[in-house]
């Protein structure tokens, strides 16, 4: 089992840029959580997080990117959202925007909505620009059980479709990023997380003060 688990360094971040681009499934710190990862132009790629995690399609991936230039390919951003993004990323914030390109794949293709966020962990910051396309996430847990920061502790390592898991020195804080939308113009959070309301309301009320 814990042949799949690799040490950080120059050499493995392109042996796991190839495994993404060939279509498999990798876990990697983020800095939150442990989470899996796969290519989100490869439908296929992406359909094996669901059957590793046994996770239902109507429950949609989050999207990981390099860029907020890279985030724009994907998805619509309005002022305010991207004043959003340019103040919390990278970092554990996750920004719903009307999705853009239908050719990415996070869940049931009628999704007219999509999550993206930049994480700020050095090991996958490095990955995400190495590869250079977006990347479905999300945590690395059997769906409904216990999120992990310990990789000795992911049950999923076991999992065939799963090919490797990375390990490096960098910090995982362990608390699950904050997912928020500004459908009808107003902010609703659709999951709790460090990044409170009242935080980004303050920021959108008074942005030159951030």
């Amino acid at each position: 089992m814990h042949n799949k688990i690799i040490k950080y360094s120059k050499n493995n971040i392109e042996l796991l840029k190839e495994s993404l681009v060939n279509g498999e499934v990798i876990a990697v710190p983020t800095d939150t959580v442990y989470g899996l990862v796969a290519n989100a132009y490869n439908e296929k790629a992406v359909n094996k997080i669901f059957q590793i995690k046994s996770r239902p399609k109507k429950l949609p991936l989050i999207i990981f990117v390099a860029s907020l230039a890279d985030a724009k390919k994907i998805g619509y951003f309005s002022k305010r959202e991207e004043l959003i993004a340019k103040a919390f990323w990278p970092g554990d914030l996750t920004l719903v925007v009307k999705k853009k390109n239908k050719k990415i794949f996070y869940g049931h293709n009628l999704l007219a909505t999509v999550g993206i966020r930049i994480p700020k962990h050095k090991a996958l910051l490095t990955l995400l620009k190495e590869i250079n396309i977006p990347l479905a996430s999300t945590s690395a847990n059997v769906h409904g059980g216990k999120i992990q920061k310990n990789i000795d502790k992911l049950e999923i390592l076991g999992k065939k479709n799963l090919s490797y898991a990375l390990t490096s020195m960098h910090k995982i804080e362990g608390n699950e990023s904050t997912i928020v939308s500004l459908a009808n113009d107003k902010v609703k959070i659709i999951r709790k997380g460090r990044i409170g309301k009242k935080i980004i309301e303050k920021l959108l009320k008074h942005p030159q003060k951030h």
